[in-house]
């Protein structure tokens, strides 16, 4: 809630990557969701998995909601104005944040993702297009419910 409030801490949390951390366990949890079918070694997803997954969904939804009223105010009467009563959907607040701020992603050198090896693990920056945006904020919509 405190970051819904306080624009600019959410600004210095999402400059500081605060997004890679999160969509680092989103990303690890749809992958072990088709960790059984690949075969994978560290398939199976914990209590502890799913509430962090949660978490991590519900602290974008968070951000995406402080980033939109952030940065787009004025200037997006056009935007608000294809929404009923001007209230943009927090989907579509999610997916515009996600396209304007680009994050690392994981790019693991072995075959099974769920194995974390510092040694083999890059980061590369990712920034994602407004389609890709949207389908991500959906599952990340979905997982925070």
């Amino acid at each position: 809630a405190i970051l819904a409030k306080d624009r600019r801490l959410s600004r210095f949390f999402l400059n500081e990557g605060i997004l890679d951390f999160f969509l680092f366990h989103i990303k690890l949890h749809q992958d072990k969701l088709q960790a059984p079918q690949n075969g994978w070694a560290n398939a199976e997803i914990t209590a502890r998995d799913r509430n962090a997954t949660q978490l991590a969904a519900r602290c974008c939804m968070t951000l995406g909601k402080s980033h939109c009223a952030a940065e787009h105010t004025v200037g997006e009467l056009e935007l608000m104005s294809m929404y009923e009563n001007a209230v943009v959907p927090e989907e579509r607040q999610l997916a515009q944040m996600l396209v304007e701020i680009p994050y690392h992603v994981r790019v693991t050198k072995t075959n099974d993702p769920t194995i974390v090896e510092p040694s083999k693990e890059v980061f590369t920056l990712k920034q994602l297009a407004l389609a890709q945006a949207e389908d991500l904020a959906k599952i990340i919509k979905e997982l925070a419910a």
